[in-house]
């Protein structure tokens, strides 16, 4: 147990004690005043170990106690009797390094009839924190247990039993009870956690609950920050880099490393920027888009393809009138069904056969094929993308280790990727 948390119980424990004494019916002392002719409460009696019952009698009980000391310790049958005359108190010590903080449990016996009692609660230099009533009302033999609440957020050492006049009881024991409060390391109460301090900031606020971007476990609690970035939980744009913080995250702008450019003051990526296509400043023409560094033809239909190393490789389109536009045949006119090759690459692509936005593709089944010469047999891959305005496009892809040969574009070439139906 921490030091904290038994200075907690003692204090309970002698808020208890002084209740059950000051069941008799002697007026209320000021706020300002201490029990004793010296002005400082003392003990009368040696200070025992820690427990949650009171310690010692302090001075300030009254000579119409009888036998104040039979109300220390634990309920035992013997008691200290409190006959309610005028200015009748016993005042119980917890002990320093012993104060309460909870509600005062009062073992009693001996009522003829029920009556009220009233506890106050001292701070360790005897001033008044805060009094309680207490109803003592079981009249049977045996000892029973009334509870006075206590009221204030503070530890107690000392508390003052006073009760109603005329009245005759008996003390056995009191005993303190522990309140959570936040920053005790003990979850109690509405607290969400306790880390054993009252600062927010370390995932525990000081107010005893889990701060944003925390989770909290265990008695103290132990806060860890929550990854947001490895949880994929932040909301960062797409193409900002999220950095975890301490509750939190941030999102920042990528460096602009290569293949990225610095175009201006802007990181762009020219391999798809219209306006920074390929090199900074090289703006697509209308009609065009970039595509792996290339101002590509768009429109109605587009078939683009790229491959893995560096060399010369062919796109073939065969129309659904049988006409076939490749590095030979580029088109557009009649041969060709009006679709175009507008780039033909010796590196490793885009290659792009389209049909422009004043062009009509025949509607029909078109067969792609890619023909790869000269590559050796470490392996070829390569991608062939079809764009249909309106429609999700279309991927066809393949490994090569040995050339591919593309004579009418059909199936069972070697060279055959695959076909597409437009619209």
């Amino acid at each position: 147990m921490s030091m904290r948390t038994s200075a907690l119980l003692s204090w309970g424990l002698s808020a208890t004690l002084a209740l059950l004494l000051g069941s008799c019916g002697v007026e209320s002392l000021d706020e300002t005043e201490r029990p004793g002719g010296d002005g400082e409460l003392t003990q009368t009696s040696q200070e025992l170990a820690w427990d949650p019952y009171a310690d010692a009698v302090a001075s300030g009980t009254t000579g119409t106690v009888l036998n104040a000391s039979a109300a220390l310790g634990a309920p035992d049958g013997q008691a200290a009797t409190l006959l309610s005359l005028l200015n009748t108190a016993l005042v119980l010590d917890l002990g320093a390094g012993e104060e309460g903080t909870g509600d005062l449990r009062v073992y009693y016996q001996g009522l003829s009839l029920a009556l009220v009692a009233q506890v106050d609660f001292l701070r360790a230099n005897g001033t008044l924190i805060g009094s309680s009533p207490v109803h003592l009302v079981e009249l049977g033999l045996g000892t029973h247990v009334a509870v006075a609440t206590y009221p204030g957020n503070e530890p107690y050492r000392y508390v003052r039993l006073r009760g109603a006049l005329l009245a005759l009881y008996l003390v056995d024991a009191v005993e303190t009870s522990i309140r959570p409060f936040c920053g005790d390391g003990v979850l109690g109460g509405v607290e969400a956690c306790d880390d054993g301090n009252q600062l927010s900031g370390d995932g525990c606020s000081s107010v005893c609950q889990v701060e944003t971007g925390y989770t909290c476990a265990g008695q103290p609690s132990v806060c860890t920050d929550i990854d947001e970035c490895a949880l994929g939980t932040d909301t960062c744009d797409w193409g900002e880099v999220c950095v975890n913080t301490p509750g939190g995250f941030e999102c920042e702008e990528p460096a602009c490393e290569p293949p990225l450019l610095v175009c201006g003051e802007t990181c762009v990526d020219p391999r798809t920027d219209n306006n920074n296509c390929g090199a900074c400043g090289n703006v697509c023409a209308q009609g065009t888009a970039c595509s792996a560094g290339v101002c590509l033809g768009t429109g109605n239909l587009q078939f683009t393809a790229t491959w893995s190393r560096s060399g010369d490789a062919d796109i073939y389109v065969r129309t659904p009138t049988g006409k076939l536009i490749y590095f030979l045949n580029k088109g557009p006119s009649e041969a060709t069904d009006f679709g175009q090759l507008d780039v033909d690459s010796r590196g490793t692509g885009p290659e792009n056969i389209f049909w422009a936005a004043d062009r009509t593709p025949p509607s029909g089944t078109y067969n792609i094929c890619f023909e790869a010469f000269a590559f050796g047999p470490a392996p070829l891959s390569f991608t062939i993308v079809v764009r249909r305005p309106g429609q999700p496009d279309v991927n066809f892809s393949g490994t090569y280790t040995a050339r591919a040969v593309v004579q009418q574009c059909i199936p069972g070439e070697s060279g055959y990727a695959g076909s597409i139906t437009y619209p």
